[in-house]
């Protein structure tokens, strides 16, 4: 789960950095500061969608590229609710 996890979570992280780092916070101090406070609040806003969709893609991954050595069970062939 670790990969998904990785890109969901780290690509908004990296939308903060690069502000970081091609300075906007040394050439512009106000509009740094507010970049930074609204991206910083966008970060803590959205982390609960960002977790979903990391543990939706993990979900993904192992129903369509599953492990033989994944302990998730298999589904039933049939059930007695839907005949």
């Amino acid at each position: 789960m670790q990969g998904q996890l990785a890109v969901a979570d780290r690509l908004p992280v990296a939308a903060i950095v690069v502000p970081v780092y091609f300075g906007l916070g040394r050439s512009h101090v106000v509009w740094g500061l507010a970049a930074f406070v609204v991206a910083g609040a966008l970060l803590v806003w959205t982390s609960p969608n960002r977790w979903g969709v990391g543990i939706a893609l993990h979900y993904l991954s192992r129903i369509y590229w599953p492990d033989p050595e994944d302990p998730v069970p298999e589904p039933p062939e049939s059930s007695e609710r839907f005949h």
